[in-house]
């Protein structure tokens, strides 16, 4: 079933390919039957943060004098707070250092200039299964296909990328809405189902527990602005660090969920579900997605 391009369906073949964005070691086979915390691989990526060092203003020297100070060159590995170059004279009684800022290597000397650029330490990335099942194709040094049978359904909107947690139904109309009251301690780790609305202050009390997501039908814009601490904008959301994954099923402000998508998910509460709340609506589109594998 699908309505506004949004997809429902009570039973599926879901097929997830689960990759690294670079090269990196495999630990699944074909055939492997994995849970969701499985690690399927891991790599090393690229830091794309960078640091550049006005070594000559901290040596207090002129840029071209900078080189014969130097302690590093091009490619060592530096520590923060490290000396980088020091500077001595008037038989040592005067010294200035400099210092690196951050972890990572000297990627680049800028003799002219008398700078240098620091990148950070590669970032150790993995993906994980995400949702139980089968490997049915492997991805050399990247990732394998997870594959299983599943209802699926997909939000209009959401934050937070990937969670996973026993689905729980909080509220017992589609048009209630998700207030403090329903939000329970016991409910750390878990995947709390609204109905017409999730209020800012249950967000923040979701969080506080330990909420691993919540599915609803909306949420006022100011309130998720507020939540977030800054307004969401047009591009790729998913790895926003709310604390928490929350996925709206109708549109901004007061909306009761669709009767069917809240009977499907009455209908699994108790069991575990994947969530993945990456939205991206411009240019290819990606709405968030509720999935609820049939065999656990």
């Amino acid at each position: 079933m699908t309505r506004l391009g949004v997809k429902i369906e009570e039973e599926m073949l879901v097929r997830k390919a689960r990759r690294i964005p670079t090269q990196g070691e495999v630990y699944v086979e074909e055939g492997d039957i994995v849970e969701p915390d499985k690690v399927i691989a891991r790599g090393v990526a690229i830091n794309p943060e960078m640091c550049e060092v006005k070594v000559f203003a901290r040596l207090g020297v002129e840029p071209d004098r900078v080189e014969r100070h130097m302690l590093k060159k091009e490619g060592d590995e530096v520590k923060k707070d490290e000396a980088i170059a020091i500077y001595r004279a008037f038989f040592g009684r005067l010294t200035k250092v400099c210092r690196s800022p951050v972890d990572g290597t000297i990627e680049v000397f800028l003799r002219a200039s008398g700078r240098v650029l620091i990148r950070g330490m590669p970032i150790p990335i993995e993906t994980r299964a995400h949702i139980p099942g089968r490997i049915v194709e492997l991805i050399p040094g990247e990732g394998a296909v997870v594959e299983t049978r599943a209802a699926i359904i997909n939000g209009i909107f959401g934050v937070g990328g990937e969670a996973r947690g026993e689905l729980v139904v909080a509220v017992d109309r589609p048009g209630e809405a998700l207030t403090t009251e329903v939000v329970e301690e016991g409910h750390g780790g878990k995947i709390l189902v609204g109905g017409s609305l999730v209020t800012l202050e249950a967000l923040w009390k979701a969080v506080k527990i330990g909420v691993s997501g919540i599915i609803t039908g909306g949420v006022e814009q100011k309130d998720l602005t507020d939540f977030l601490g800054y307004e969401i904008g047009m591009g790729v959301t998913g790895g926003e660090k709310a604390g928490l994954t929350l996925i709206i099923t109708e549109a901004f402000g007061i909306n009761p969920m669709d009767y069917d998508t809240f009977r499907l998910l009455k209908s699994h509460e108790g069991k575990q579900v994947s969530i993945d709340g990456t939205t991206q609506i411009r240019q290819r589109m990606l709405r968030p997605e509720i999935i609820i594998p049939l065999q656990n």
